[in-house]
């Protein structure tokens, strides 16, 4: 019985911060409120800083180190974050075979078709669906560069706050997260946040011989992509027959990353 006692003390205190934390990062740049009772965990101070609907998505990053670099993006988008957030199965779902997708796939296949004609025995190939949150929880919790980056951030964050075992006051850790710059950078967006959660971001990959030749790979971006003159071709190809795709994605560097405005989106591309 006392087991269960302080099990629900714990959820109870859990969710207060929660809520106040979650009203805290709506209400403009982050102050965190006077907690009656202070979170006893790392973990419950994470969750707590997470703004809706984050929190259950920095649930399935069991590392620390990218969980701490998921949740500066969290934190930094604040209140805004929902308007961004991936799409959930059911809208994925909904999406798929209206005339909003079909408009989508309509220039992708004009895209596609101009650059087949302008450089000969090469293609196109577009991944057709849209990422599922569970797919970006998955390459985040595998990818190598967000590895690299959640090291160097939870070195930074021991020298901040102290080792494992640490739990750090959370308005300090807040403004830490938002003021913390990385020194190397991943080349993926922090789960729930990509474009590409949402159809409003394409990767565009040049075949050769039925193989991938130019693909979405941070490593490829001076030696095949600049090299070979595959982004100049690319971006012939977006403007003459992509008019709704902005890009290429400059921060990070991907050549073959473009946004999606479609007309009626388009003050969207200007933000």
């Amino acid at each position: 019985m006392a087991e269960i006692g302080q099990r629900t003390q714990r959820q109870w205190r859990l969710a207060l911060c929660t809520v106040m934390m979650a009203a805290a990062l709506a209400a403009g740049p982050f102050s965190a409120p006077s907690l009656a009772a202070a979170p006893a965990s790392l973990e419950e101070v994470l969750t707590a800083l997470a703004p809706p609907p984050s929190a259950e998505a920095l649930a399935q990053i069991p590392d620390k180190g990218r969980k701490l670099l998921a949740l500066r993006s969290y934190v930094r988008a604040g209140a805004a974050l929902a308007e961004r957030w991936s799409w959930t199965d059911a809208e994925i779902k909904a999406f798929e075979g209206s005339p909003a997708q079909k408009a989508l796939l309509a220039e992708v296949d004009a895209v596609k078709a101009h650059f087949r004609d302008a450089n000969p025995g090469r293609e196109l190939y577009v991944h057709g669906t849209t990422r599922s949150l569970d797919e970006q929880i998955a390459k985040w919790n595998s990818n190598e560069s967000v590895g690299a980056a959640a090291a160097e951030m939870q070195a930074a964050f021991a020298a901040a706050f102290g080792e494992a075992g640490a739990v750090p006051d959370p308005k300090k850790l807040a403004q830490w997260l938002r003021g913390y710059q990385p020194s190397k950078r991943p080349n993926l967006a922090a789960p729930g946040m990509t474009l590409h959660g949402r159809a409003s971001a394409i990767d565009f990959q040049v075949m050769l011989d039925g193989r991938i030749h130019a693909g979405a790979n941070g490593k490829q971006v001076e030696s095949v992509w600049r090299a070979e003159g595959w982004d100049q071709k690319l971006k012939a190809s977006i403007t003459a027959a992509g008019p709704s795709f902005v890009g290429p994605l400059a921060n990070p560097d991907e050549p073959w990353h473009y946004d999606y405005y479609p007309k009626s989106d388009s003050a969207a591309a200007t933000e």
